[in-house]
């Protein structure tokens, strides 16, 4: 059943990953009505835990959220857990006596304690004895200036974060230079290795091998197992390509796919996924191209569009990360209609307008429809839940 949330929660989230490419967490962001300090920390907590429900935003892992030196000192004590969040200190705040003498109270209940965006000084060396994580912003300065924070932090025991990092070359090189935990667009941007296998989540799923494994199993059963596993998308989609099967016409999204293949050549070939044992390499993928899927299926159900077609815009975004290639190579030779191809590569068309706007709203860009990105606001918490529900469904 599908849960209505109010337009004015606006909360996105970026993960926070270990050097394997392990989810480790969510920094949980203001995205709404311009709000900053501890405003913006309060609506998030608010949208958090009261609209949205903090399980539904961050499944089983810890939430960053950001706090300035205002924020620590009115609200106490914080109505928070020490095992659930990771507190943010912003920079530029006014380090005196009174904010270190909170944050060592905090510090003694048990909180973890990070410093975003951090560069070192040394009067600043009293955050360092209560801080746990230190952020360093790797798009300031390049791998030279991570190179020199690694080197001056050394000696006081925290657990670097590389953040902004952008590619594999710059996140190789900070887990080179000791860094631990890492945050940006990483994950999801291609490295171009040829014949790289595509990923499934399927293989670890008994719940769904229950369902593809059943003579009896209905379409739709079939249809919502392929549905939730992008890698599984897009192998169905290269089997539809090869010489085995004419088709007649292009296809616009999963559940023509299932149609057009049947539902024992579905199962056949899910079966042999999980035989080959294939796994998504970083967590987020699955739950990233299922939020964002279900995200432009609620939108599209707004405007009065195919909500199948624009779910599969979603689910096939994370294309480029599954197959470790540009998303043009990622989408050559596969059969998809013109408008899902060229809402994919150029954002073109609704669902293509709809996708930047769900990206501008994850990453905290300036939207380039602001109409569009209010809506996506009002859909995307559902979206958040939704999706943490089917990726752990998967997984069980």
């Amino acid at each position: 059943m599908d849960v209505a949330v109010a337009s004015s929660v606006a909360v996105a989230r970026q993960p926070i990953l270990t050097a394997r490419q392990r989810l480790v967490g969510y920094e949980l962001l203001h995205r709404g009505v311009a709000a900053y300090g501890e405003q913006a920390t309060a609506q998030v907590l608010v949208a958090a835990y009261g609209d949205i429900g903090i399980r539904g935003l961050v499944g089983g892992r810890r939430a960053w959220i950001n706090v300035s030196r205002r924020f620590l000192l009115d609200v106490d004590p914080l109505p928070l857990a020490p095992d659930d969040v990771v507190l943010e200190l912003l920079e530029d705040q006014n380090v005196d006596d009174e904010l270190l003498g909170k944050l060592q109270e905090l510090h003694v209940a048990g909180f973890t304690i990070a410093l975003d965006d951090f560069t070192y000084a040394p009067e600043v060396e009293d955050l360092l004895a209560l801080a746990s994580i230190v952020k360093v912003d790797v798009l300031d300065g390049g791998v030279p200036h991570a190179a020199r924070q690694a080197e001056l932090l050394k000696p006081f025991g925290v657990t670097l974060l590389a953040e902004k990092v952008e590619d594999r070359e710059t996140f190789e090189a900070c887990r080179a230079l000791g860094y631990e935990l890492f945050q940006g667009y990483f994950f999801c941007k291609p490295e171009i290795v040829r014949g790289r296998e595509i990923p499934t989540s399927v293989s670890s799923s008994l719940g769904d091998m229950a369902v593809l494994s059943r003579a009896d199993a209905t379409f739709e059963e079939i249809a919502a197992v392929v549905a939730r596993d992008p890698g599984l998308t897009l192998r169905l989609l290269r089997l539809l390509n090869s010489a085995a099967y004419s088709l007649r016409r292009r296809i616009t999204s999963v559940h023509d796919a299932v149609t057009m293949l049947g539902a024992r050549t579905v199962r056949q070939w899910a079966m042999l996924l999980v035989l080959g044992g294939i796994s998504v390499d970083c967590d987020e993928l699955v739950p990233t191209a299922l939020s964002r899927a279900h995200t432009l299926s609620r939108l599209a159900q707004r405007r009065g569009d195919d909500t199948d077609v624009a779910f599969s815009v979603g689910l096939l975004s994370v294309a480029d990360a599954l197959l470790g290639v540009p998303m043009a190579d990622a989408l050559d030779g596969l059969p998809l209609d013109d408008a899902v191809v060229a809402a994919l590569l150029d954002r073109e068309g609704p669902d293509g307008a709809a996708l930047t706007a769900v990206l501008d709203f994850e990453w905290g860009t300036a939207p380039a429809d602001p109409d569009l990105h209010d809506a996506v606001g009002a859909c995307y918490a559902e979206a958040l839940r939704w999706s943490l529900r089917t990726a752990a469904s998967a997984r069980d």
